[in-house]
């Protein structure tokens, strides 16, 4: 389990890589574990910050509350993105006006 290869706070974080050589396995993986243990209950956090990526778990409810709200901003911006794609649709040819099929 990846719950038991992290240690508490961000401070702490351990990188994908590093994990996923510990355990022997793929990134998709590792994601595929960290997410079904989250939904599991487990307080693992991810962070971005260059000092210090990676994954940890949660010390307190503060940094659980600051990934949930990455992950907040983190869907709005899959939500505009895939808004995008769905008004290029009306730009490209239908697959009969010879695009691709």
């Amino acid at each position: 389990m990846v719950f038991e290869l992290l240690a508490e706070g961000a401070a702490n974080a351990r990188t994908g890589k590093e994990l996923c050589n510990v355990m022997g396995i793929t990134a998709r993986d590792l994601t595929a574990a960290i997410e079904r243990e989250r939904r599991a209950g487990k307080p693992i956090c991810a962070s971005t910050d260059p000092k210090r990526p990676g994954y940890y778990l949660a010390a307190d409810k503060g940094e659980m509350q600051k990934y949930c709200s990455s992950l907040y901003h983190r869907a709005g911006e899959i939500h505009a993105t895939r808004n995008a794609c769905l008004q290029t649709i009306a730009q490209l040819p239908d697959a009969a006006e010879g695009g691709a099929q």
